[in-house]
């Protein structure tokens, strides 16, 4: 009844954010594409460490500089720190974006889930950056 009501009655005047008003979080279109752009270069990034960082005895390259070379070295299991970084950082967005929508602050809730994408693009391009250099 409601689709049937929005189809009928929406013009060009109408507000974009009064079509998703009265939705819950999870049901609305933008929190759920925010929500994969978050939570996919995650994973992405480690299944790309899982693939081509094994248990290894030496030690791995960690940071390269261009200026410095190699300036951190750290065991196989310090690579995987990042994604898990990055998962911690989308839950407490999530949790936070959550809380901000449902006091009416959506703008605030998106710009939450957004950063949590930004971040888990910047986490998969270090991971694979970990990943290539110790290739």
């Amino acid at each position: 009844m409601k689709s049937a009501f929005l189809a009928e009655n929406l013009g060009w005047e109408h507000k974009v954010g009064d079509l998703e008003s009265g939705e819950e979080f999870i049901h609305n279109t933008i929190v759920k594409s925010l929500l994969i752009l978050g939570i996919l270069p995650t994973f992405v990034s480690l299944a790309v460490l899982m693939y081509f960082i094994r248990p290894i005895q030496g030690l791995l390259v960690l940071h390269y500089n261009v200026y410095f070379g190699v300036d951190l070295l750290g065991v196989w299991w310090q690579a995987y720190i990042f994604p898990f970084f990055g998962i911690l950082f989308f839950v407490g967005h999530f949790f936070l974006a959550k809380r901000f929508y449902i006091r009416s602050e959506r703008i605030a809730a998106y710009l939450l889930l957004l950063g949590s994408g930004m971040i888990s693009f910047g986490i998969l391009i270090a991971s694979m950056s970990i990943a290539l250099i110790n290739y």
